[in-house]
């Protein structure tokens, strides 16, 4: 299952800690799908939850300024 987070307009560490608080209550392969607009979010969140969980993450350009990053919990 997918979870939306909106995160336009909020600096780090402010996208981690909501998707964070976030996969704690999700099951195995269900995603969060985070929207930024801080460039700084898109290494950032990635490489927490990468090297933390090992939870692979994904990043997509919406558009000029705004970015998707997709993180599956794997377990």
């Amino acid at each position: 299952m997918d979870y939306y987070i909106d995160a336009l307009g909020e600096m780090c560490p402010v996208p981690i800690i909501k998707a964070e608080l976030k996969m704690l209550k999700l099951n195995a392969h269900d995603r969060v799908i985070l929207t930024t607009d801080h460039n700084c979010s898109t290494s950032s969140v990635t490489n927490h939850f990468y090297s933390k969980y090992r939870y692979p993450c994904e990043v997509k350009r919406l558009d000029d300024g705004i970015w998707e990053i997709i993180i599956e919990k794997t377990a």
